[in-house]
C-alpha cells in the first residue's frame, strides 16, 4: 500500500542522513535532539571512563542558567485571563468563562504541565502543541518527526508521531478507528515489550504494547483512497494532494500482514496544519524548523567546561600528594613505616618534593572567561541569578541593569504566551463552556444575576439574527421584543439547556491573554484610573468604577441597602402636603 511505503520512506529519511539547509551546512534534527538529551542526562557519548581508566566528571553549567531563565518566563495559571473588547456587554460570559477556566486548570493539573513546558521551551527551544479530543497535549520531541526539516512553520511540513499504546487505549478508539483493523492489530501486532523511541532498546513488560504511527499532512488523493479502501471503487487522483490524518499500526513488524490502517480521513477543506498543531519557538529561524534552545547555545561551553574541570581535577589530584626525597633508602622506608607524629629525623639530605600544578592560573582564567561568555549568551548575569553585585555598585545602576536584563525574558515569555493564548482560545475555551448549564454557572460564580445576563445575551443574539425579518421599528419596539424573547427563554429553558448555541456567538468576541501581548487591557485600566482621579461627579465615578470591575471580570458590588432613617425621609418627602392645612 502506498501509505505504508510513504511512511517508511519519511521515517527512514528523518533518521538516516543529514540535509543541507545552506551551502556546506548539513543538519539532522534527529542527531541534534539525541545530542541534547545526552547533555540533559550528563552522559558522555563514549562513557565516563577515559582511555587511562580515569573517571570523567561532568560540570553542568547549562542547567543553572536555564533555571534562571525558567523562573523569569514561567507562566502560571493565574496569568490566564479571558476578556472581551466590549466588557460592558459581555461581562457575564467573561466572568463565567474565567470561573470555568480556573476550575478546569485546577482539575486537569495543567499547572504542573505548564511548568514542565517552560523548562522544555527554554532547554530545547521548541514546543509543539497538538489538538486532541477534549483539549490539547504536548508532543514528545523524541517521538515527533518533522518530515521537511527546513520548514519555517508547521504549515510547511507533514508531521509523524509515534505512540506506544496499551490494549485498553486501542480498544477505547472503537467507534472512531476502523473496527476490523483494531481487532487485527490487537491480535497480531502486540508484544510484551516497550521501547521509549524507535531507535532505543526494548524492555520486557507484563502486558502488551502496540506501536502506532500517526501522520498529519498532505498526501495524494490516490494514496488516501487506497488507505480508506473505498467501497465505491474510486481510486482518486495521483496528482491531487489533500490534507489528511492517517494512523497505522504494525509498520515496524516486518510482514505485510501486520500492517494495518486504523484511521484515514481527509481534514475539512480550508483547514491548515496550524489548526491542529500550534508551535512555540525560543530562537529565530535559521533555515530549519528546530530552533536553538539553551542546551544547543551552550554545547561548546559545556564541552570546554568539562575539559577544564577534568584537567583541574587530575592536576590537583597529583598536587595534593606528599613526596620526599633522600639518598638514603632506609630513611624513606622509615618515613612510611616507623615514624610517628612529632618524631625527630637525623638526615643530611631529606627534603619534601614540592608538587605544584603547572598552568593552574591559566586554567582558572580560562574558566572565568568561559563562564562570563556563557552568562552573556544565556542572559544570566548576577542581577538575574540573585547573586550580589560587585562592591560599590550604585543602587540606581543595579536597578537599571535589572530592567535591561529582564527585557529579553519579557520577549521570550511573550512568544510562549502567544502560543498558549491560541491553544486556550481555539481548543480549550470552546470545550470548557459548551455544556455549561444554569446550575453549573451558579455553582461556579455563586451569582444568580449572571444567569439573567446570560439570557439577555441570548435575546440580543436572537434580535440581531432576525433583524431583517422584523423590519423597520422603533427603539422602544426593539427593547420590547428583546424583553419578550428573554421571558420566553426563561420560561422554556430555565436551566439554559441551549447554552452551546449561545456560546457559539459569544466565543467569537472572547480572547485569551496571558502576558498582555495581545490586548491593551493594562492601558485601559490605567486610563480609567487616571480619569477617576479627576472626576468629581459621584454618578460618573460610579460608572468608571463599574467599567473597571467589568474590564477585570470582578463581580459588581451590590447596591447599598437604604437605612430605616433614609426610608422615612424619603416617605415624608414623597407625601404631598394637605392644602387645607396650609
Amino acid at each position: 500500500m502506498n501509505i505504508f511505503s510513504t511512511l517508511q520512506q519519511e521515517i527512514t529519511d528523518y533518521f538516516g542522513g543529514a540535509i543541507e539547509i545552506a551551502e556546506g551546512i548539513n543538519y539532522s534534527q534527529y542527531r541534534l535532539v539525541r545530542r541534547i538529551y545526552l547533555f540533559k542526562n550528563k552522559v558522555y557519548p563514549r562513557g565516563k571512563i577515559d582511555k587511562q581508566g580515569s573517571y570523567k566528571y561532568w560540570f553542568d553549567i547549562i542547567k543553572p542558567r536555564m533555571d534562571n531563565e525558567v523562573k523569569n518566563i514561567d507562566i502560571d495559571t493565574k496569568d490566564i485571563l479571558i476578556f472581551s473588547e466590549n466588557p460592558e456587554a459581555d461581562f457575564a460570559p467573561v466572568f463565567i468563562a474565567n470561573a470555568a477556566m480556573k476550575e478546569y486548570l485546577w482539575e486537569t493539573g495543567r499547572a504542573e504541565e505548564m511548568n514542565a513546558n517552560a523548562e522544555l521551551y527554554s532547554g530545547d527551544g521548541n514546543i509543539l502543541f497538538k489538538k486532541v479530543k477534549g483539549g490539547y497535549q504536548t508532543c514528545d520531541p523524541l517521538n515527533t518527526y518533522i518530515t521537511i526539516q527546513t520548514a519555517e512553520t508547521v504549515d510547511d511540513t507533514a508531521i509523524i508521531e509515534r505512540h506506544m499504546m496499551t490494549q485498553s487505549e486501542i480498544r477505547a478508539k472503537q467507534g472512531v478507528w476502523n473496527q476490523t483493523a483494531i481487532d487485527h492489530v490487537i491480535k497480531n501486532c502486540g508484544g510484551k515489550t516497550f521501547s521509549p523511541t524507535l531507535r532505543t532498546g526494548t524492555r520486557s513488560t507484563t502486558s502488551p504494547f502496540y506501536e502506532v504511527f500517526e501522520r498529519t499532512g498532505e498526501i495524494s488523493e490516490c494514496a488516501l483512497y487506497e488507505a480508506q479502501k473505498r467501497e465505491d471503487g474510486e481510486k482518486g487522483s495521483e496528482g491531487k494532494y489533500v490534507l489528511a490524518k492517517i494512523i497505522c499500526a504494525g509498520l515496524s513488524d516486518g510482514g505485510a500482514d501486520e500492517k494495518n490502517v486504523l484511521y484515514a480521513e481527509a481534514l475539512p477543506a480550508g483547514k491548515k496544519m496550524s489548526d491542529y498543531y500550534i508551535e512555540a519557538h525560543r530562537g529565530a529561524y535559521k533555515g530549519r524548523w528546530w530552533r536553538e534552545g539553551m542546551y544547543e547555545l551552550l554545547f561548546d561551553h559545556q564541552i570546554r567546561a568539562n575539559e577544564i574541570g577534568n584537567q583541574l581535577a587530575k592536576g590537583l589530584e597529583w598536587a595534593s600528594k606528599t613526596f620526599f626525597k633522600s639518598k638514603d633508602i632506609k630513611t624513606i622506608q622509615s618515613l612510611k613505616t616507623d615514624l610517628q607524629n612529632g618524631d625527630i629525623i637525623r638526615s643530611d639530605d631529606l627534603s619534601q618534593v614540592e608538587v605544584r600544578m603547572q598552568g593552574l592560573d591559566q586554567l582558572i582564567a580560562d574558566w572565568n572567561r568561559l563562564m562570563g561568555d556563557a552568562d552573556a549568551i544565556a542572559n544570566s548575569f548576577e542581577v538575574i541569578s540573585g547573586e550580589s553585585l560587585p562592591a560599590n555598585t550604585p543602587f540606581r545602576l543595579g536597578q537599571l541593569l535589572d530592567v535591561n536584563a529582564t527585557k529579553l525574558f519579557v520577549f521570550l515569555r511573550e512568544k510562549l504566551g502567544l502560543a498558549y493564548s491560541r491553544v486556550f482560545r481555539s481548543w480549550e475555551l470552546p470545550e470548557m463552556v459548551k455544556d455549561l448549564r444554569g446550575r453549573e454557572i451558579f455553582r461556579l460564580t455563586g451569582n444568580a444575576d449572571l444567569i439573567n445576563q446570560f439570557f439577555e445575551i441570548a435575546a440580543n443574539n436572537w434580535y440581531v439574527d432576525n433583524l431583517v425579518e422584523i423590519g423597520p421599528h422603533t427603539p422602544e419596539t426593539a427593547m420590547l421584543l428583546k424583553a419578550q424573547k428573554m421571558e420566553e427563554l426563561k420560561k422554556n429553558d430555565p436551566l439554559i439547556k441551549n447554552s452551546r448555541e449561545i456560546w457559539n456567538d459569544v466565543l467569537q468576541r472572547l480572547y485569551v491573554t496571558i502576558t498582555g501581548e495581545n490586548t491593551d487591557l493594562g492601558s485601559q485600566l490605567e486610563t480609567l484610573a487616571n480619569l477617576l482621579q479627576f472626576e468629581q461627579d459621584p454618578a460618573r465615578r460610579a460608572y468608571l468604577l463599574d467599567l473597571i470591575y467589568k474590564t477585570k471580570g470582578i463581580p459588581l458590588p451590590p447596591p447599598p441597602v437604604p437605612t430605616v432613617q433614609e426610608t422615612q425621609v424619603t416617605e415624608k418627602t414623597e407625601t404631598p402636603a394637605d392644602p387645607a392645612l396650609v
